[in-house]
C-alpha cells in the first residue's frame, strides 16, 4: 500500500504533518500517525488491520470499519491513490 505522497509527507510524533507539494498541514491522532508509520513501511490492508487489532485491543471487525474510516480520510485528502490508480 506504499506510496510517494505518503512516504513525503512530513509528520512529527504528536500527529503535526506537513505535505509539501500542497502546503496543507494536518492533525493526526497516534492512531492514525501509527498507521500511516505502518503503510510506509509497507503493509498491506490486512496487516494493518492485524496490527490495530493487536495494538489497541480491539476486534477485526471494529479495526477494519475503523481503518477504512481513516484510509478514506486519506484518499479525501489525496494523501493515497484510489485502488484503481494502484492497479493501473
Amino acid at each position: 500500500m506504499q506510496n510517494k505522497k505518503l512516504r513525503e509527507l512530513l509528520m512529527n510524533e504528536n500527529g503535526f504533518a506537513f505535505d509539501q507539494s500542497t502546503g496543507y498541514t494536518y492533525n493526526i491522532n497516534t492512531v492514525g500517525v501509527e498507521i500511516i508509520d505502518w503503510i510506509k513501511t509497507g503493509c498491506d490492508e490486512e496487516a494493518l488491520v492485524q496490527h490495530i487489532t493487536a495494538a489497541y485491543d480491539v476486534d477485526a471487525a471494529t479495526a477494519r470499519r475503523d481503518l477504512d474510516t481513516f484510509l478514506n480520510a486519506l484518499l479525501r485528502y489525496g494523501l493515497i491513490p484510489r485502488q484503481e490508480e494502484v492497479s493501473a
